[in-house]
């Protein structure tokens, strides 16, 4: 089976609602973009990948794939891991880190797709096996909002059969704001659910000292917080590790980590409790799988980052289903219609927890009717500084 094309699909769709800190801050046109990579087979079967890097700079993605479709054209689509070092080598000298790898990552994924469906198999199963039933899921939200929206937030996702949440504490101006929002989601939820918080200091303009991260976590404490995330700028790996020497919450990160290189800069700093690989970001589920395991020599469990479509999504949860020290899911409750409008089946939550999906291939498709409503708009993209 050969490669016939690789192509970049872009999208833009509506993205989450009206006054939600997402829109006002990032997203001002109210559209989010996507991006969607194909691979083509002259047996007519395709796959599906994804980038997140394609939300921040989604022409940029379209341009590398453009560029790696060269290296694939007429290759045999079932040699994954001779696919993936073809197109790492041709990158070698200007892109072996970085948006360059999200992008070959992307391509990979559309590759696991594709031979799972061609092999009439989840993609899990080609990665050494199933080896979760089902896997913790948390709720991703608590942006900036008033407390009775807030309320209204926290006591859905328990309706909904979460039990476990994570909020978002880095727009606040101070430490007594920071406090008083954890404490009072902590007692909306009460003392059974699992509260995680975001410090999102990996896209803070200032980004927290050691000192203040470790000030805010100490007050924080009392609230018995399953994490807090990036509390240190992603890439001071030594202030991850003092944080972490001098509190009593696990300290949680490395969605960022786009190659081996950075995930090892976290783990030899011991910067990390809990490592949060990104399929779609990290270079694909290979590299995925491979930073789990490093993490698991260390007994660092790992917890899915996934913010992306749901061609991205569905990617991480099948490496993650394959990858025995994954101890969480992260699933955005953002009105996001690229992400249910590409799934065969519905996720699945029961007491808390993701069941394993079971249609072939990463259990996606690409309907025409999809591409034609949300076409592709041009300055639709995730603006971290919100200009």
């Amino acid at each position: 089976m050969k490669i016939t094309a690789v192509q970049c699909i872009l999208l833009s769709a509506p993205y989450a609602t009206p006054g939600d800190a997402e829109q006002t801050i990032h997203l001002k046109s109210g559209y989010r973009p996507a991006s969607f990579i194909k691979v083509e087979t002259d047996e007519g079967i395709y796959g599906l990948g994804e980038t997140y890097a394609g939300v921040y700079a989604p022409e940029t993605v379209f341009e590398l794939v453009a560029q790696f479709e060269h290296d694939l054209l007429g290759q045999e689509a079932m040699d994954i891991y001779a696919l993936w070092d073809r197109v790492r080598l041709s990158s070698y000298y200007w892109g072996r880190m970085g948006i360059s790898q999200s992008v070959i990552g992307g391509i990979e994924m559309a590759l696991w797709d594709l031979k799972g469906k061609a092999l009439g198999v989840p993609v899990y199963d080609l990665m050494g096996g199933k080896v979760h039933q089902a896997i913790p899921v948390y709720a991703s939200g608590g942006n900036n909002k008033t407390f009775d929206e807030l309320e209204e937030e926290m006591r859905g996702y328990v309706q909904n059969g979460y039990r476990a949440v994570k909020i978002r504490i880095n727009h606040l101006p101070d430490i007594a704001e920071i406090v008083r929002k954890v404490a009072f989601c902590r007692k909306v939820l009460g003392d059974d659910i699992g509260l995680a918080v975001d410090a999102a200091q990996g896209l803070a303009k200032t980004p927290w000292s050691a000192k203040k991260a470790v000030d805010i976590a100490r007050r924080l404490e009392p609230y018995d917080l399953l994490w807090i995330e990036e509390p240190a700028e992603v890439t001071n790996y030594q202030g991850f590790a003092e944080i972490r020497r001098q509190i009593n919450i696990p300290v949680a990160g490395g969605e960022t980590v786009t190659s081996l290189v950075e995930a090892e800069s976290y783990l030899s700093n011991d910067s990390l409790d809990l490592f949060q690989p990104d399929a779609s970001l990290i270079g694909g589920l290979s590299i995925f799988r491979q930073v789990a395991q490093m993490c698991a020599r260390k007994h660092i469990p790992v917890a899915v980052h996934a913010w992306c479509g749901g061609v991205g999504i569905m990617g991480n949860f099948h490496a993650a289903f394959a990858t025995q020290n994954c101890s969480y899911l992260e699933l955005s409750n953002l009105p996001n219609p690229l992400r249910e409008g590409v799934l065969l089946e519905p996720l699945k939550i029961r007491d808390g927890k993701l069941l394993a999906p079971s249609t072939p291939g990463l259990g996606i498709h690409l309907p025409d009717d999809l591409v034609k409503k949300y076409p592709y708009r041009a300055g639709t993209v995730y603006r971290i500084l919100g200009n």
